[in-house]
């Protein structure tokens, strides 16, 4: 019996060999179109994400490219570790409140975040070298605060004055921001102004505004400065000193003030409390830290 091969290929097998040998060019060429076809579409992929990168994201890589650049510590805080920055004067106000009679005020910052600066000597010196006494005062860390000379007598017409600022003396806090969210929860509510002729005398205003202390704690002898403020203008200042303040306690303040203030004055309030001084509190518990 002859060994044929095909003896066992069927016409089916045989018409599928037929159709590729007949075909198998075409399919060639498809095959070569299909590999063209990828290879375009890899590369214009690849074309589209470079102009991705290089023009559509160019702003965006760039600011992502210069914030890795950019130096993630702290630089005001490492520039303050042994030596804290010099407190800042920001600007000097001269108010007139009555005949040879002014009220020098001076706003500072304190710009460190770790140091109190515990005691400083303050002085104004005036034209012809003229020099206002000393007074003493606080700078809680990062406060912005005003330091005032009230009621100051002179002959002379004082239209400007300098603040001088002697004898600081630092002390490195930790966590002041903590113990800061923590104290100085005071609320101010209710002002209330009369001009000087709606208060019924010449040269006398009144005012009238509330404490709160939404603080859980009680304090001694707490501090507060007044501004009046004419068009986001100083037309006037005051200090008020309670006796005390409790946790949880409103206090209503009237003051009169004698000197010529205008109608429709805004009030701004703000604490001026040393809440690194064990002092300040009622009940303080030295050994913990904190208030009772």
């Amino acid at each position: 019996m002859p060994n044929n091969i095909y003896d066992n290929v069927s016409e089916k097998d045989l018409k599928t060999g037929y159709w590729y040998v007949t075909h198998r060019v075409l399919l060639r060429q498809l095959f070569i179109l299909l590999l063209v076809a990828v290879a375009g579409g890899l590369i214009f992929y690849g074309g589209m994400g470079l102009v991705k990168y290089y023009v559509v994201d160019r702003a965006e890589r760039m600011a992502i490219e210069i914030d890795m650049t950019k130096s993630k510590l702290n630089e005001k805080l490492l520039a303050e570790i042994n030596t804290p920055l010099q407190l800042q004067v920001i600007g000097t106000t001269v108010l007139k409140t009555g005949d040879n009679s002014y009220d020098l005020v001076t706003e500072i910052s304190n710009p460190n975040q770790q140091w109190l600066a515990r005691a400083f000597d303050y002085s104004f010196v005036l034209a012809d070298d003229e020099k206002t006494n000393v007074k003493t005062d606080f700078a809680l860390p990062e406060q912005n605060k005003f330091v005032l000379y009230l009621n100051y007598q002179s002959e002379k017409n004082i239209t400007d004055a300098n603040i001088l600022i002697e004898n600081i003396q630092w002390e490195k806090v930790a966590n002041y921001a903590t113990a800061a969210e923590k104290f100085l929860q005071f609320e101010f509510a209710n002002a209330v102004s009369l001009a000087s002729s709606e208060a019924g005398d010449d040269g006398l205003a009144g005012f009238r505004f509330d404490i709160i202390n939404r603080s859980a704690y009680n304090f001694w002898e707490p501090r507060f400065t007044v501004l009046l403020l004419k068009q986001e203008n100083l037309v006037g200042v005051f200090s008020v000193t309670l006796d005390k303040i409790n946790a949880g306690e409103k206090v209503s303040v009237s003051r009169n003030v004698f000197q010529d203030v205008p109608r429709n004055v805004e009030i701004q309030v703000f604490p001026d409390v040393n809440i690194l001084d064990s002092a300040a509190f009622k009940g303080f518990e030295v050994k913990s830290g904190e208030p009772k």
